[in-house]
């Protein structure tokens, strides 16, 4: 009875294996088929759930376990190793706008610590940058260069500190658009729509507190600080109006 037993439990296993060795080679024939695949969204999700299936799938049998994990493993490898060459891969029209860019900023290095700067100059530059293209995820750092040496060009042309934010906020934007990333441009401006609502809430209840003051003239000096507070306010806000003017108008 032991022996009788012992034998039904290993052709259960063997019944078993069996059936997890035909999932696994379907799951092969699965990988095989898609490892040439150009239709890389489609084909990098399926590689995921059946890599993730595969460690569901139990034992199979000794013998064939080693040559179909070998099978899966090379596909999957080959797949993904074609999906990274493209990732990395720089386009012949990428390398161009690369060192165009690059070219660029070491003219306008060159052009800020010259005598001729000047806004309209910086301004052409500004848009030139744009015209360009776009570049590369991987070289997304030459961006914030490109805007560090705009930075030093306001500084040196003597531009108010209201006109520097809104400058600096237009070359982000306008990276943001060049990099299709409305997201962030959204975003940007539903923060925008909440900051003017909140300053315009303070600046009524700054109004508000005036007329709570008990000697309200002019000359109080608490009044005086209230209304300075109210004028900081409102030169925010049209800061800030002015840049959802500005988002406003892309087109995105």
């Amino acid at each position: 009875r032991k022996n009788k037993k012992k034998n039904d439990f290993y052709k259960g296993l063997k019944g078993g294996q069996a059936e997890n060795l035909k999932k696994k080679l379907e799951l092969v024939e699965k990988a095989e088929s898609l490892k040439d695949s150009e239709e890389w969204d489609e084909a990098t999700e399926i590689f995921k759930k059946i890599q993730a299936e595969w460690k569901t799938i139990g034992h199979v049998p000794r013998k064939d376990s080693d040559k179909i994990w070998k099978r899966f493993k090379n596909a999957c490898n080959q797949y993904f190793d074609r999906l990274h060459d493209k990732k990395s891969d720089v386009t012949q029209e990428q390398s161009k706008v690369i060192d165009a860019k690059k070219s660029m900023l070491d003219e306008l290095k060159t052009f800020i610590a010259s005598k001729d700067l000047s806004m309209d100059a910086v301004e052409e530059y500004r848009s030139n940058w744009r015209n360009l293209g776009r570049l590369p995820e991987k070289i997304r750092h030459l961006e914030s260069k490109f805007n560090k040496q705009l930075d030093v060009a306001y500084k040196k042309l003597g531009l108010n500190k209201q006109e520097t934010e809104f400058l600096k906020f237009k070359n982000l934007m306008d990276g943001y658009l060049s990099a299709n990333n409305s997201r962030k441009l959204n975003n940007e401006q539903l923060f925008i729509r909440k900051r003017i609502d909140e300053i315009t809430r303070e600046i009524k209840q700054l109004e508000n507190n005036i007329s709570f003051i008990s000697n309200a003239s002019e000359d109080n000096p608490l009044v005086k600080n209230v209304y300075k507070n109210i004028e900081n306010h409102k030169k925010e806000l049209e800061i800030w109006k002015q840049k959802l003017t500005y988002l406003s108008q892309m087109d995105y």
